[in-house]
């Protein structure tokens, strides 16, 4: 795994852009600290690469790596599973390396951008195209590796991460306020938008392409969900059905495994991680090791039993670390840093801690991502396949509610007849995954005259961008295809790539396997989510690979306690950090009403955690990137 920047021009740049080039590459070193070079044709076009050594180790695989010409010059993030399939299927030879880098430039030397749709694996990437005068960028298919661009019609730059984009332009950071409303409602930016004006992230499954003659680009969708949701239904029996993603299972956790680096499972005890480790035990040459972790904030709370059981039944190097969030003041800073965005999933926490408590013992994890969307994981899915029954109750619901004690239940409730009494079935979907509802206005803790131009942004249109494509499937599904496109992307792998690879580390989803995926989406949600039995058909495939106990027995976790954080041990930062920001930026917020938010918070007649939280984040974000509004 690796760190990429690129950047060209449509006229020379002179020798400073040379430096702040090369100080943009230095600001990706956590994502590539083995190997460093650049490529840079005529002042124009600037290639750089950061590498994690997982596969050819040896100098020869180092990038930007070009073809013998330099006609083709590759800089390249990410793992492609499928390489050594590919060298056969397109009569590659005479390779200098043992890598699949030189695989993916050979193969686009050979058919060009179709490459891309035939690449099993996770990956962002430059092309620089010297016969065709081109610039390609491209991303995977469900956004497991980041990808960062901003163009101009005289430049465009690109990154993993948006810092190096920052460094490049050197310009004031501007907020985009067009994300602003979506961001207050989910705690992320969605789909290409993030909160910089002019930065845009690749959308998965796309390709840029730019003609360096005259700056006009175009991009291109080579895979996408709504083509295999259009697909006819796989019609076998169930038990047909579990022994096929059995099957895929195996061969992707095998194929995920290749690495001339030792590998590694975050084992949680849940069903995902659990299946994954007894596959990966079966095909691993050599001792396979697992990590766990238990928190000083998860009151005891946690799978640290389950997972070291499983540890000797599959019998692993197992390891468990009590990790402390003793100063979470400091890690919530460094996390801001990594994402380079007000991310507000504070799950990235747990993650981040952990993998730098194992960066020292393993370069490369393999963990569950994808399982709960694929497969049917989540409340919310069988909350949806009662669907009529739940509409009807909502609308005689919120009329009871109102005469009601208004308890932390209260607006629970409200929450859920909001979403399921809106005639929108996006805005169904949207409210499912946010605590704000339709009495809630987030934006409210900044004044008049920013409220009222963020509200002008609809904070649901990605999701209706997406259901709008999903229409004709059953409920279930459609969410399952939504949370596929919005809430995997956007939340759950952007926080595994930062949170692993600000520690260095490589970080794996084998539940993302391109067959498995399609397969997986073909099957119909109430063969998924049966009877309210949330992964009913995953159960059965793994009936006699993972222990019952585990399959069946009641999920242990935890939650990051920032609400109760907000209310000890960070209220100081908090209100240190809001003066701060009222002192750079007098007048933006409305602190009176932030002030009464705190106080429902502290005097625990409402949880205002989320808003809190995310406003927390917010002005630490406006701090540290000197965010221009």
């Amino acid at each position: 795994m690796c760190g990429i920047v690129g950047a060209a021009f449509k006229l020379s740049k002179d020798i400073n852009f040379k430096n702040k080039f090369n100080n943009a590459l230095s600001l990706l070193n956590h994502r590539g600290p083995d190997m460093r070079d650049t490529f840079v044709y005529k002042d124009q076009v600037f290639l750089g690469h950061t590498r994690l050594s997982i596969l050819d180790l040896s100098i020869s695989a180092i990038q930007p790596m070009s073809t013998n010409n330099d006609n083709l010059v590759l800089t390249y993030n990410g793992e492609i599973y499928n390489y050594l399939s590919l060298k056969d299927q397109l009569s590659l030879s005479n390779f200098h390396t043992q890598s699949d880098t030189e695989v993916l430039l050979r193969g686009y030397e050979k058919i060009g951008n179709d490459i891309f749709k035939r690449l099993n694996g996770m990956f962002s990437l430059g092309i620089y195209d010297k016969i065709n005068n081109k610039l390609i960028l491209a991303r995977d298919r469900l956004g497991i590796k980041p990808l960062y661009y901003s163009i101009t019609e005289h430049h465009i730059y690109f990154s993993s991460e948006i810092k190096s984009l920052i460094e490049l332009n050197s310009e004031d950071s501007e907020c985009n306020i067009s994300s602003l409303n979506e961001w207050l409602f989910y705690g992320n930016s969605l789909g290409s938008n993030t909160l910089f004006k002019g930065i845009k992230q690749l959308m998965p499954g796309h390709f840029l392409e730019l003609d360096l003659g005259t700056f006009d680009f175009t991009l291109n969708e080579y895979w996408s969900i709504k083509q295999i949701a259009s697909l006819p239904k796989i019609n076998t029996s169930i038990s047909e059905k579990a022994n096929e993603v059995k099957k895929l299972l195996h061969s992707s956790v095998k194929n995920h495994l290749a690495s001339d680096v030792p590998v590694g499972i975050f084992l949680s005890g849940g069903i995902d991680s659990s299946a994954i480790t007894a596959i990966a035990s079966k095909h691993y040459k050599g001792k396979l090791s697992t990590y766990t972790a238990g928190f000083d904030y998860d009151k005891g709370d946690n799978e640290l039993k389950k997972a070291r059981e499983l540890s000797s039944y599959f019998k692993t190097d197992h390891h468990e670390m009590n990790i402390s969030g003793f100063d979470i003041a400091d890690t919530i800073e460094k996390m801001i840093k990594s994402h380079d965005m007000p991310f507000s999933d504070a799950a990235n926490i747990p993650l981040y801690l952990m993998s730098n408590q194992i960066s020292s013992m393993s370069k490369v994890v393999l963990q569950g991502d994808g399982g709960d969307e694929l497969f049917g994981g989540y409340k919310r899915y069988t909350t949806l396949s009662y669907y009529p029954i739940l509409r009807n109750i909502a609308n005689l619901g919120k009329n009871l509610n109102r005469i009601l004690p208004k308890t932390a239940h209260f607006y629970r409730r409200e929450r859920y007849f909001d979403a399921f009494s809106s005639t929108d079935l996006s805005e169904t979907f949207a409210m499912l995954m946010t605590e704000e509802n339709g009495h809630s206005i987030p934006s409210m803790v900044f004044n008049t005259h920013l409220r009222n131009k963020i509200q002008s942004y609809d904070p649901f249109l990605r999701y209706k961008e997406c259901q709008k494509s999903f229409t004709s499937n059953e409920l279930v599904d459609q969410m399952s295809y939504i949370d596929s496109s919005i809430v995997l992307p956007d939340i759950f792998l952007e926080k595994v790539d930062r949170s692993t690879m600000s520690a260095s580390i490589e970080a794996r989803v084998p539940f993302l396997d391109n067959d498995l995926v399609e397969y997986a989406m073909r099957i119909p949600g109430n063969q998924k989510v049966s009877m309210g039995r949330k992964k009913y058909l995953l159960k059965l495939a793994l009936e006699d690979i993972v222990p019952k106990d585990v399959l069946f027995g009641k999920k242990t976790g935890f939650s990051v306690p920032y609400g109760y954080w907000l209310r000890t041990s960070l209220k100081d930062l908090f209100f240190d950090n809001l003066n701060a920001f009222n002192l750079s930026y007098p007048g933006l917020l409305n602190n009176k009403y932030i002030l009464r938010l705190f106080e429902e918070h502290i005097s625990r007649k409402r949880d205002r955690s989320f808003i809190l939280w995310k406003l927390l984040n917010f002005i630490l974000w406006a701090k540290i990137y000197k965010i221009k509004f």
